[in-house]
């Protein structure tokens, strides 16, 4: 039996939204295209409409100016991690911090699998030659990848606490970690034949942030 009742259910949407809806991510994956592909400064509005198959006056309709647009698309894809990150880490509470790192790692690398065109934009931002064309949208960005230490901190805190990760570079962690996931996509991005998908990887990778890439001593 179902305990709530009508009012409590939520609303479904009209087809006017969900139309709506689904013309804003076709849009967002033609964006994630061609700012990836032609690189910011030469990417068209008109470019990215031909791409999602809408007119340039229905892409206006939903997205102001190329700022705005990056801006969307933006918080559209830190979202998605976030809420994919917040579902690992709300689901691995009870486990140990192997686990729980594990997990985390697979949720990372399968969600910029996903999207490598997005990081390839996010890498583009780097430099900061960007931040006074785009600056709203590149402070998305920023935000957004403060929450994201802050999910990846929860997890290095565990470790911290359980002696798998040392005191002194313990405030490192949540960094070290990232830029080794960052370093991953880089490498599928620029070395041929690497592109038997970024998952895989993780228990290299897990190896690697845990116990370094020297060689043992004799």
């Amino acid at each position: 039996m179902n305990g709530r009742s009508p009012s409590e259910r939520p609303p479904v949407p009209s087809l006017r939204e969900r139309f709506r809806e689904t013309t804003v991510q076709a849009i967002l994956a033609a964006a994630e295209e061609v700012f990836a592909d032609a690189g910011l400064h030469a990417a068209h509005m008109n470019d990215i409409a031909g791409r999602a198959g809408v007119s340039v006056g229905t892409l206006y309709n939903h997205f102001a100016d190329r700022e705005a647009l990056l801006g969307g698309l933006a918080d559209a894809r830190f979202t998605e991690l976030l809420t994919h990150l917040d579902a690992t880490l709300e689901q691995s509470a009870d486990r140990p911090f192997g686990d729980r790192l594990e997990a985390l790692v697979v949720a990372l690398l399968s969600h910029w699998e996903r999207h490598r065109k997005f990081m390839q934009i996010v890498m583009q931002g780097e430099s900061g030659k960007y931040d006074k064309t785009y600056p709203t949208a590149y402070g998305t960005m920023r935000d957004k990848m403060r929450e994201l230490y802050s999910r990846i901190e929860q997890v290095t805190s565990q470790g911290r606490r359980e002696k798998a990760i040392r005191d002194e570079v313990a405030d490192l962690a949540p960094f070290f970690l990232t830029g080794m996931v960052r370093s991953l996509l880089i490498r599928n991005l620029v070395v041929e034949n690497a592109d038997h998908g970024l998952p895989v990887e993780g228990p290299r990778l897990l190896q690697a942030f845990l116990h370094g890439v020297g060689a043992p001593n004799p």
